[in-house]
């Protein structure tokens, strides 16, 4: 069979976030100041997964500054704020639905997909199926979107086609813990729409020591997950013909996010921009020339 390959105008390669400390020195330049790290960000990886709007709603200014760092094939993919999925646990989600409606119409062309991520105690159940089911309903159809379900018992057909019938990606998500790294996290990983959103998490419980404390810095590899990269490779290369494929690391599945996607898109034969130390930063720090 004839090795399938992605387009890089349908894929998305980036990180959870952009705005690392630990990326000082490493990734970011060490005197490039922090206001520009996006724009340096976007010169390296076309996507990003934005984590900050799970806190916060970012204001309209902010959204028009990330607009003038980066270029129009780049992508923003928010996440829901946890208001909605873990607080109200998507009950009356009209004021977070708002919400994404200005940040997609803010963002224009560089919005991707939206990312609900809901928490572990979202079992299902019939109560939780059918605040979904009103969920996904009031949900807009021009603006894509992907739920990640942290509680296996969603992981049936049943609850795919819940999905499936509104054209919303079931995120595929590696959590894996560390000792597992040969292992992709294969399991249940149903096509439910026609873009696909993939998270690379990893084992949370690395972050922090038996002192509460972060036990790690997230400035090189920790523990690499080689063959895992290369399974998932094969998997994306499999589903070439989706419509958009979204891919996320965060810093926890191998120790440093942006070194885990650089080595995917290599395996998935993406371009990316090249590494820093060879010369791009020059021509960031007088601001030219962005994607």
């Amino acid at each position: 069979m004839a090795r399938q390959t992605l387009r890089p105008d349908r894929c998305f390669p980036g990180t959870c976030a952009w705005s690392y400390d630990d990326w000082r020195d490493v990734f970011y330049p060490h005197a490039l100041p922090r206001n520009r790290w996006l724009q340096f960000y976007a010169r390296q990886f076309p996507a990003v997964e934005m984590d900050s709007s799970f806190y916060h709603v970012p204001s309209a200014r902010t959204v028009e500054q990330w607009g003038d760092l980066t270029g129009p094939a780049f992508r923003f993919c928010p996440k829901l704020p946890k208001t909605l999925s873990h607080e109200k646990r998507l009950e009356d989600p009209a004021a977070e639905i708002a919400m994404m409606r200005q940040l997609a119409d803010e963002l224009g062309p560089r919005f991707g997909c939206a990312l609900l991520q809901l928490p572990p105690s979202f079992h299902a159940r019939p109560h939780e199926e059918k605040v979904l089911r009103k969920f996904l309903r009031e949900w807009p159809d021009v603006i894509p979107l992907a739920v990640e379900f942290r509680d296996g018992s969603w992981d049936t057909p049943h609850s795919a086609r819940i999905l499936e019938e509104r054209g919303v990606a079931w995120v595929w998500a590696d959590t894996h813990a560390v000792g597992e790294e040969k292992h992709a996290g294969f399991g249940f990983l149903p096509v439910t729409a026609r873009h696909l959103y993939v998270r690379l998490l990893g084992d949370f419980r690395t972050k922090y020591g038996p002192d509460g404390q972060e036990a790690h810095r997230y400035g090189n590899i920790l523990w690499a997950r080689e063959t895992a990269l290369e399974h998932w490779a094969v998997k994306l290369r499999n589903h070439a013909e989706a419509e958009a494929i979204y891919v996320f690391a965060n810093n926890h599945y191998e120790g440093m996010a942006v070194e885990t996607m650089r080595r995917l898109a290599l395996k998935l034969g993406l371009p990316l921009s090249s590494r820093p130390e060879e010369g791009r930063q020059l021509e960031l720090f007088g601001g030219k020339g962005l994607v």
